[in-house]
Formats: structure tokens, sequence, C-alpha cells
């Protein structure tokens, strides 16, 4: 069985903020001993939620209920009133409104002053709808289909606006019954971006699978919005499920490849759990996960083997350099999550005959100069780089017999991995090695001491980075190559392959 993942899934930018956000202040107000609240579940996924009660989050329905500490708007925002309502109770405000929903209020909050009579697409009990209502005096007219516009007077110019999960297609179908009625109207796509790409990659992953799977709570509507969409193409074979847990209740055994989706309230956790419990119980294609410092051999070792056993070979450092040429080609700053998000969301690497293609072009030269060599740590080093790169490694293992080589493989990309390696040697062996390499490519001027501190330096880096520090897993087999050849080492997993 094949699985696969959608190419936009699981936690969008406004949630991931809040979430973040959340956290932070959460030790903030512990620090102080203050109590920390929030206007209602943070965001629509029971897990999460149930996390954050865990380390003291108090969820409130009012601010009624509230007298002292800080108040969290929670992503799906809340009608201006609230505001004012903390405010006058000297409470401490952390807004977490997604700014896609932001951007609505605003809209409704203007027009709304300028006489325009507020249309909402959307669903009139979402927690997100109620809040952009009470941006206009909660006098805006909520619809969900053409069906419901013979509701909404004639009188005054339209503002439409819509709630941010709602499908396009219906979007567009309401805004053309309404065009029809109504000659002054100001239309206002507000469907947000993240919403928009998982759709889209919903439907067009549904149509390449045999069943789909889709993860998120069952509050959360775009999640249901999700389960709707792929349910068009496979009414009788799409799952909606909260957690891996609910996957024993089906049986999935029949299908040769299964799709993959998950609401964008559905953390990075989740969905892993459910690939590895999918691929544990049902993966047909073989993986080899080599792991080890830098200078252990890995890439000469992996490329080797691979082409030993007609293995597909992902050069992941490869990926990191790609990724990093297109930053660098677009000039985007690092330090802005929604630029660096959306050119993540455009990205597509992928590797044939041991190449790499960005975007659909051969980029093998290109990312080997120094430019990129001095960039590439700098952007592997953050948290959102590193889970795309992560996503596109399992999506291209899902479909092929792998080797794979790198730092947390076995660990993180490959977790059930048939067989995990970690290679190691003395610093003395590989600073040797690397002093080698270094004078056959006439790069002779950095000493061999140099290279020793370095790689020193190299080690402690990545076993105390933040994000995936290099930890060996708990069921690799270790082998240390110092005094090993190449070929010595390519039999040795060769012969522990063939034992699993």
């Amino acid at each position: 069985m094949k699985v696969v993942l959608a190419k936009h899934s699981g936690f969008c930018f406004g949630v991931q903020k809040a979430i973040e956000k959340a956290f932070q202040e959460m030790d903030n107000s512990k620090s102080r001993g203050e109590d920390i609240y929030s206007l209602g579940p943070l965001i629509h996924n029971n897990q999460v939620v149930e996390d954050l009660q865990s380390r003291g989050l108090i969820l409130s329905d009012t601010v009624d209920e509230i007298e002292s500490g800080s108040v969290i708007i929670r992503s799906h925002g809340v009608p201006k009133q609230i505001y004012t309502d903390i405010k006058n109770k000297d409470l401490q405000l952390v807004d977490t409104t997604c700014p896609f929903v932001k951007r609505i209020q605003k809209i409704v909050d203007q027009y709304h002053r300028d006489h325009y009579t507020i249309v909402i697409v959307g669903s009139a009990t979402h927690p997100e709808v109620i809040g952009i209502n009470g941006w206009c005096g909660h006098d805006g007219y909520v619809i969900q289909s053409p069906e419901d516009i013979h509701r909404i007077p004639s009188d005054r110019p339209l503002c439409v606006v819509s709630q941010t999960t709602m499908p396009i297609p219906l979007f567009e179908n309401v805004v053309a019954a309404l065009k029809k009625q109504h000659t002054n109207i100001k239309v206002f796509n507000t469907i947000c971006l993240a919403t928009q790409d998982r759709q889209e990659a919903a439907l067009e992953l549904s149509q390449q699978v045999d069943a789909m799977i889709v993860i998120g709570g069952r509050h959360s509507s775009n999640t249901q919005k999700l389960v709707e969409l792929c349910r068009r193409i496979l009414p009788n074979d799409t799952y909606a499920i909260e957690h891996s847990v609910d996957l024993d209740q089906f049986s999935l055994e029949n299908y040769s490849v299964v799709g993959i989706t998950a609401g964008a309230s559905t953390p990075n956790y989740i969905i892993k759990e459910v690939m590895n419990k999918i691929e544990k119980s049902y993966r047909s294609n073989k993986q080899i996960a080599i792991d080890g410092p830098a200078g252990a051999g890995k890439s000469t070792i992996a490329k080797k083997l691979a082409k030993e056993t007609g293995f597909l070979y992902i050069d992941t450092g490869a990926m990191y350099r790609a990724l990093t040429l297109k930053i660098l080609e677009k000039n985007v700053n690092l330090y802005d999550q929604a630029e660096l998000q959306q050119l993540l969301n455009e990205t597509k690497i992928d590797i044939r005959n041991d190449q790499i293609i960005l975007d659909g072009n051969l980029v093998e030269e290109e990312i080997r100069t120094a430019e990129v060599t001095s960039n590439v740590s700098k952007v592997a080093a953050l948290r959102d780089v590193r889970n795309k790169l992560v996503e596109m490694q399992q999506q291209i293992a899902s479909n092929n017999d792998v080797v794979m080589d790198g730092r947390d493989i076995g660990t993180v990309v490959l977790p059930n991995a048939d067989l995990k390696v970690f290679l190691t040697a003395s610093v003395d062996e590989r600073a040797k090695r690397r002093y080698a390499e270094l004078k056959e490519s006439s790069q002779s001027k950095i000493t061999l001491e140099e290279i020793k501190r370095t790689i020193q330096s190299r080690d402690y880096e990545d076993e105390n980075r933040e994000i995936n520090p290099l930890i060996p897993a708990s069921d690799s087999v270790h082998i240390d190559t110092t005094k090993l050849t190449i070929e010595e080492v390519v039999q040795k997993i060769k012969s522990l392959f063939e034992k699993v």
C-alpha cells in the first residue's frame, strides 16, 4: 500500500500562530502567578485543547465570568463588543485572531459604517461567523446557498464576504445569484488561501487514490468541508477520523493507494501518528534509513547501497539546498513567516535518476554554488522549512523503495523504516576523510586541525539544536565506520537488510 499526503494539509498559518502565541502567553502568566483564559476552545481540535487545559489554560464562555488575569481571543475571532468588555474589566488582552479573519472584520466594520448591507456567506452558528457579524452590530445577513438571497433587502448597497472555510464554488454561486438581483454590490472573496489550497489539494488527490482519510475535529468546519469534497469523488471510501486510534474501526487492506489530508486545526504530530500507523500496518515498499554525524560516510554509502539494491536514493541535503536556491532567487525574507509559507506552499522538489528537480527544473549544478552552501544551514534550521521538507521526503518514500540519509531520518522522517542504521566514526577519521576530499578538489588551504574543529562544532550543533536534534533511533543499528571501507559498510548493511 502507498500512502500519499495531500500537498497542503494540517495546521494553517493562522492556527499555528495562535497556538504558539497561546503557549508563550501561558508561560508569561504562570511566571506572574496569574490565571489565563480562552473565550471558547482556542481551535477546533480536542487533543490540542485538552493539552492546553492540562497546562493551565481555563476555558470560559463569556468575559463576565472572568475577574482578573489574561484573556485569549481565539483564532476564530470575536464580536467587536468583546474587546470593549475586556478593556472595561481591566483584563490583559491576548489576541490570536487569524489574520485572514481579522481582515474580514475590518471590511465588515468599515462598510457597515458606510451604510452597506452586510452579507456573510457561511454558517450562522460558526464562531467565526458570529464574530464577524459582531462587527456590524449583528445586523448582517448570513446565508449558505443561493436559495437564501430572497431574505436580503434591496434598498441599500451590499457588501459580501465569506467565512474563511467556505468552498469556493458555493461562494461563487451565491455571488452570481446576488448579482442578478442587486446592481450595487461590493464582493470580497475572503476564503483564506490555506483553505483554498487544502480543498484543491484534497480534490486533486482524491481523484488519484483508492481511498481518502481526512483527519480533523468533528466540530471543525474546514475539516468537514474536506470530508464533503472527498466524498464527492469517493463516496464510500472516504474516512473521517480525529486521531490514529479511530483507524481501528476501518479495514484498509484492500486499497492499493490511500490519500491523507487534514484540516487546518490538525497538528502535525497527529498527521504523523496516522501515517505511521498506516505505514506500519499496510506499507509494501521498503525503506532503509541512514543517520549519523557529518563525515561518517552517510551519503557515499547510501548512494552505493541504493545502486546495488535498485532502490531510489534520496539526498535530503540536496533537497534543503534546492529550497535554499529558490529562497535566494526569490529574495524571500526568512523572518517573514507569511512570505516564507507562501513560497513553501508553491514549491515542489522531486528526485529523478538521483538528480534534484525543483519546480520541474533540473538544478543539480545550481545547488552546489558557494552562495547556497553558505545559506543552507540557516534555512534548514527553520521549523516551517523542516516540516515542509519532511513532508516532501515522506511523500517520495511512500511511492518508492528508498535509501535515505541525513541526521533525523530514522527518528522523524521514516520512523517505521524496515532498517535504521546509525553510522559513526571518530572525529580524527572524519576530519581525515574531509581533508582528503578537499585536497582532491584543490581546496587545500584549510588545515586538518581546522577541519577537526569544524566537525566538533558541527557535532555539538547537531546534537543540541532545538528542532530534531541528532539522536539515534532507539531501534537503529550502530556501525562504526572508522576502520571499515565503504564496500565493507555497504555489504554489512545489505546483510542486515536481508534479515529484516
